[in-house]
């Protein structure tokens, strides 16, 4: 009797695990928000971009609006875990993973919601793009090699390159493998 009572607690408990419960339509809304608000932040002026000060304070309002969607962010991933998109539709999903992926003050969450993802990643739950996007946004804040080549570098010139990859050689395998086009037209699209 005391097997049978076990197996049912431990079979009620991997069953909870592997469900997930969907966002709420307000969570939904809060989301779509700070999604717009990090766009918004990024939005600079380019005829007052050169001044060393506009720059600066942009770079402030951004900091400060990614810190304040992360927090929220933090929040559902901890009730609800990760939006998958069959659960949440595509657009949550997307609006999720922005945030963190702008979250680069908080390196060890961004890893937490990779992995999350990359789960997802077997059942076609997330956006395979999105996933490549994270994962180099991780190794560069981790300053590791990426591996998809999505992540930039500026020299002071303002001429953009790739930051460091892992075996170039075979980039647009991987890339292709991701549903990204050739980093050649990657690069083009600067």
């Amino acid at each position: 009797m005391t097997k049978l009572v076990l197996m049912i607690i431990l079979a009620s408990f991997c069953i909870s695990c592997t469900s997930k419960k969907p966002y709420t339509d307000a969570m939904k809304l809060e989301l779509k928000d700070m999604y717009t608000k990090d766009m918004n932040a990024q939005k600079y002026d380019l005829k007052k971009a050169g001044r060393k000060s506009y720059s600066d304070s942009m770079r402030v309002e951004f900091d400060k609006v990614s810190k304040d969607n992360l927090i929220i962010a933090k929040k559902y991933f901890k009730e609800y875990g990760f939006p998958g998109i069959k659960e949440n539709g595509k657009e949550t999903a997307l609006n999720f993973w922005l945030i963190v992926q702008h979250g680069d003050h908080d390196v060890a969450f961004q890893k937490k919601v990779l992995n999350a993802m990359k789960r997802e990643l077997k059942t076609q739950n997330v956006s395979s793009r999105n996933f490549a996007y994270l994962y180099d946004r991780v190794k560069k804040n981790e300053n590791k090699p990426q591996l998809y080549g999505t992540q930039m570098v500026w020299d002071n010139k303002g001429v953009h390159s790739p930051y460091k990859l892992e075996a170039p050689e075979t980039v647009n395998k991987r890339r292709a493998e991701m549903g990204l086009e050739s980093i050649e037209d990657y690069l083009k699209s600067f």
